[in-house]
């Protein structure tokens, strides 16, 4: 058997996500958003220690505004991560590729953002790269703070985070993302999105990886994550299985 429902998961062979090709996953992306029939909003964007870029779009149903409460049917298995989101007021204009003036000129704002991950493939995690495209880079919902619109004067490579679960400090780092330019990731995700010819609409949300990597928060946890330079965000999980 190929596939089979599992706990509300798609359990699949291993064998068969490691086939899936990234022409397959990005189709597979494309053919999930049409039949959920909800605009994206936002995307989750990663450039991967070897150059390759990875990006996946987040629909409105799934973008929020801290303070909030999820119920358990959007945090899953509870994997949260903290993240740097930036906010485009209208497509970026440039030549033949984007640079980061380009980028910056189209860019309104920046904010603290908790992730939420949750993959909908029942097996072992993570997946497989291409899986994981296809699976929306496991995107179970995207929280963001306030918008700042002065952010140029932060230093992401100095960028100090914590992370707390139910008031109790969890993570605390100065730095911590893999690549700290986070422009750079943009200019490469923009061109990457028009090479496909996917527009970027005005109100986009783009968040970038994360600051703090993977962390798991159970039913009825508070989880609060500080940046500096910005406003605080936070997310409470909710109880009972909905």
């Amino acid at each position: 058997m190929a596939a089979y429902r599992g706990q509300g998961r798609l359990v699949v062979d291993d064998a068969v996500l490691r086939d899936v090709s990234r022409s397959a996953a990005l189709e597979i992306q494309r053919r999930v958003i049409q039949g959920l029939a909800t605009p994206v909003v936002a995307w989750k964007a990663a450039l991967l220690a070897d150059g390759d870029l990875v990006s996946a779009p987040i629909v409105a149903e799934r973008l929020f505004t801290s303070p909030c409460h999820l119920q358990q049917q959007l945090y899953g298995r509870g994997g949260v991560e903290c993240e740097i989101a930036f906010r485009f007021s209208r497509a970026p204009t440039g030549g033949y590729s984007f640079t980061q003036t380009d980028i910056l000129d189209a860019l309104d704002g920046a904010c603290a953002a908790i992730e939420v991950v949750d993959s909908r493939w029942g097996g072992p995690s993570p997946a497989p790269r291409n899986a994981m495209v296809a699976d929306l880079l496991a995107n179970g919902a995207l929280v963001c703070s306030a918008l700042n619109e002065v952010w140029q004067g932060v230093s992401f490579a100095t960028q100090q985070v914590k992370l707390r679960i139910n008031g109790t400090l969890v993570h605390q780092s100065v730095g911590g993302h893999p690549d700290s330019d986070l422009i750079g990731l943009l200019v490469k995700f923009a061109g990457d999105l028009r090479s496909r010819g996917v527009p970027i609409e005005p109100g986009t949300i783009v968040t970038t990886g994360s600051f703090t990597g993977l962390f798991t928060a159970n039913p009825g946890d508070v989880i609060s994550a500080e940046f500096e330079g910005f406003e605080p965000v936070s997310v409470t999980f909710e109880t009972g299985n909905t």
